[in-house]
């Protein structure tokens, strides 16, 4: 892998045809659109400029941002996160799939609370490249894994 840093992109898992639209109203450069309101999004990776409302935006948590190559084997990736208390920047913790499995030790980057995420945290974890495909959420380390 390359030491410069690449692109990120927000990632869109909406997998069901259901009327549903906050991430095409909140898109303002076009790089997510819908044909009609119960199709699935579609997603221009040249249009997106990263600011991420899309991910807060989400109702059903389907959409995610991922930076592919940190560089040095590292990537990123970023989802909302509802639950008190937050995590903190810095902090390990045990990076998971959808169903829950545990996939690979993460380091939390960022915890990102903007006024225009309307109260939905974005938590950004650090973790090894091969594993930015099946990241999606993260599970606090028990008193004996620290």
């Amino acid at each position: 892998m390359s030491n410069q840093p690449s692109r990120g992109f927000a990632l869109l898992e909406c997998c069901q045809e259901i009327p549903c639209n906050p991430c095409t109203t909140v898109c303002k450069t076009g790089a997510i659109v819908k044909s009609t309101l119960n199709s699935r999004p579609e997603f221009d990776p040249e249009k997106c400029v990263g600011c991420k409302l899309c991910v807060a935006a989400c109702p059903g948590q389907a959409i995610f941002f991922q930076v592919p190559d940190l560089g040095d084997g590292k990537a990123s990736i970023t989802f909302p996160y509802e639950y008190r208390p937050l995590p903190v920047p810095g902090q390990e913790v045990v990076a998971v799939d959808r169903l829950g499995n545990e996939v690979c030790p993460a380091v939390v980057q960022s915890v990102d609370q903007r006024p225009a995420f309307n109260r939905t945290a974005l938590v950004t974890l650090v973790i090894p490249a091969e594993y930015r495909d099946q990241v999606r959420f993260l599970r606090r380390l028990r008193r004996e894994e620290r």
